[in-house]
């Protein structure tokens, strides 16, 4: 296994704030309120990756094989949901994939992991936000070394 080295910042703002550096990575802007920002002028998605969201089924123990939760805090995920599930999976829609890590706890709270490709998806079972048991369906990404 390759180790990577995986870029923090302590602020989102600013000129060494991680808003910044991600324009500059993959040539879009990022809107930091969404796990899935589509720019589809770009065919480009950002993702978002929020440490103890526990709807969520995200795993990234392993830089260069993370396992990314599809959108849908409540209720069984759908990979129709049109405004950010389908554009991420379809590959005319997107063709560039990134993502970074929020941790708030720490006092390097933004890590940019980098750019991915979908390597395949599992449906598993977890809580939703409601507290619910549902089917989540969680991509298994692998680290592009561009």
């Amino acid at each position: 296994m390759t180790t990577i080295s995986i870029p923090t910042r302590s602020k989102w703002v600013g000129e060494d704030g991680m808003d910044k550096y991600i324009t500059e990575q993959t040539r879009c802007n990022v809107w930091s309120g969404v796990g899935i920002c589509i720019r589809k002028n770009e065919k480009t998605a950002i993702l978002r990756s929020v440490d103890d969201t526990y709807y969520y089924a995200n795993n990234l123990d392993d830089p260069n094989n993370v396992e990314y939760t599809l959108y849908g805090q409540n209720g069984d995920q759908d990979e129709r949901e049109p405004r950010y599930n389908e554009p991420l999976l379809n590959p005319e829609k997107t063709e560039h994939i990134y993502l970074y890590r929020v941790r708030p706890k720490s006092r390097e709270k933004y890590m940019f992991y980098g750019k991915y490709t979908i390597g395949g998806r599992i449906v598993k079972p977890n809580r939703g936000r409601d507290g619910i048991m549902r089917n989540v369906i969680v991509l298994k990404l692998t680290k592009i070394n561009d």
